[in-house]
């Protein structure tokens, strides 16, 4: 009677003939003269050994205790914990084509935080990362409430109702934050992220990882459930306009969110003295650059085209 380890090295065995012949023919189509009849005669050939290479996996993963694809996911990603992998090895490890789906499923039903280019800035679209070696109980709950919201029959127009759902979803994980895909799921549109400005016009303090480091980037949060008065629409796109203009990076120490540094944006020459909301008039600072060049302030400094009010803290300092 055979083992476990036996029929495996046999399934490996297989796919060894079936890489074998896929060579061959790859070798065949090189030295041949193609025409369009001739080539997909070769990719139909080795399209039936890829097939067998995958079943191969399949029962190699089967006889070695691997009982699914999403567990041979979770498995490699557990001997990869906060490394970037390719899809394509997940892909592989799966042995199946829908593994995307299984990978959604660990991070949504079953809570394992894992990230990729979809839900932060920071990495390639195709590759993914698991942060930590066990599941996030708060990032399970996070997307049945990310379902909830996004069932939610809200008044209005589409950009009305995903601005609803956002401020929703928002209000009730508050104060955790969410992800791109998160907030792209439960808004249902494309241009979820000019409904969050919007909501910011609106007096809502949305933070990102400019404003809070911490943060991954492609992150948004709720910290306070008190809506404040309402931002002039132009100083919040003018903000965002200058923040990408310096590269979302400190004119003066050159760190970035990426390095600890929350930003903000300072006036160079300051409004109690003539200066105006113009681009040449405006620079991107860390806070700790922006408190020195403010020597006589007292307290934390803020983003000043977000608090028009601190500029009269500033005069009377």
């Amino acid at each position: 009677m055979t083992t476990s380890d036996e029929r495996a090295a046999r399934a490996i065995s297989e796919m060894r003939v079936a890489a074998s012949e896929y060579l061959h023919v790859l070798e065949q189509a090189e030295n041949a003269s193609l025409d369009k009849a001739t080539w997909l005669e070769f990719a139909a050939e080795l399209g039936n050994w890829s097939a067998q290479l995958r079943d191969g996996m399949n029962k190699a993963n089967k006889e070695l205790g691997i009982a699914s694809a999403r567990e041979a996911i979770l498995l490699y990603l557990l001997h990869h914990v906060d490394e970037p992998v390719p899809a394509d090895a997940l892909a592989s490890v799966s042995g199946i084509t829908e593994w995307g789906r299984r990978v959604r499923e660990l991070r949504v039903e079953f809570g394992w935080p894992i990230d990729s280019g979809v839900t932060r800035d920071d990495l390639p679209y195709d590759h993914y990362r698991l942060m930590a070696d066990q599941p996030d109980a708060d990032l399970a709950d996070s997307w049945r409430v990310a379902k909830e919201a996004r069932n939610l029959k809200r008044p209005g127009g589409k950009s009305e109702a995903a601005r609803g759902r956002l401020l929703h979803y928002l209000k009730e994980i508050s104060p955790l934050a969410a992800d791109k895909e998160q907030l792209s799921y439960v808004a249902k549109i494309q241009e979820w992220p000019r409904r969050l400005r919007e909501l910011e016009e609106e007096g809502w303090q949305i933070i990102s990882n400019v404003d809070d480091p911490n943060l991954p980037p492609g992150s948004y949060r709720l910290p306070t459930l008190e809506k404040r008065p309402p931002r002039v629409r132009e100083a919040i796109k003018l903000r965002y306009k200058i923040l990408e203009r310096d590269r979302r990076r400190c004119q003066d120490c050159g760190r970035t969110p990426a390095l600890g540094a929350t930003l903000q944006i300072h006036h160079i020459l300051p409004v109690h003295m003539g200066g105006k909301n113009d681009e040449e008039n405006l620079v991107t600072l860390c806070i700790q650059c922006h408190g020195g060049r403010h020597s006589l302030m007292s307290g934390d400094p803020k983003d000043e085209l977000l608090n028009p009010e601190y500029q009269a803290d500033l005069q009377d300092a």
